[in-house]
């Protein structure tokens, strides 16, 4: 491979990425060819001390994608970071991928626990329309609306779970982009 097959191939890679990105990327890597052929280096040389397009290409979109989910939280630049991530090795997937479907499913469990018992008072009511039998005890409802209110804080404590999580989540990413970009140097 020469110096032109592996920027197309790199630039191939990175067609995902804005244009202005990917210019900026390509404009780097031409640099440095440059740099180094002026230095007295052939191209060949050079191509041997970098990783390949296609790994350079998924260390950059996975970067990318976790730079985007720290700027702008939500669960679908996570979700696109995790996978960019997952493109890097097998090995993440089994310490990404696995636990989040883990947590994802308690946090689902306690949304639902935390929305049944924020409904709580009105359940009783319900309750009471459909079996012709009104309670008029007021410790019936006292509950209820104690329910709500502890509905409301299970809520509050899963968002800040989620929050927790989230950013675990990016620190992971990095430190395995890190990681794989470290084992590859040595």
């Amino acid at each position: 491979m020469d110096k032109i097959t592996f920027l197309n191939e790199l630039e191939q890679e990175l067609e995902r990425l804005p244009r202005q990105e990917r210019d900026k990327i390509m404009f780097e890597y031409e640099s440095y060819f440059f740099d180094l052929e002026k230095n007295g280096k052939n191209e060949y040389q050079i191509m041997g001390e970098l990783e390949s397009p296609k790994v350079i290409g998924k260390e950059i979109k996975a970067k990318n994608a976790i730079s985007y989910a720290e700027y702008k939280t939500n669960a679908k630049t996570i979700i696109r970071a995790i996978i960019a991530s997952l493109g890097m090795g097998i090995f993440s997937l089994l310490l990404i991928l696995i636990p989040m479907v883990f947590i994802a499913c308690i946090m689902f469990v306690l949304l639902l626990v935390s929305f049944m018992m924020f409904i709580s008072p009105l359940l009783l009511i319900v309750h009471g329309v459909i079996n012709h039998n009104i309670s008029l005890a007021i410790s019936n409802y006292l509950f209820a609306f104690s329910y709500s209110g502890l509905g409301i804080v299970l809520f509050v404590l899963i968002l800040k779970l989620a929050e927790l999580v989230y950013r675990a989540i990016l620190k992971y990413l990095r430190w395995n982009i890190k990681t794989i970009k470290g084992s590859a140097v040595e």
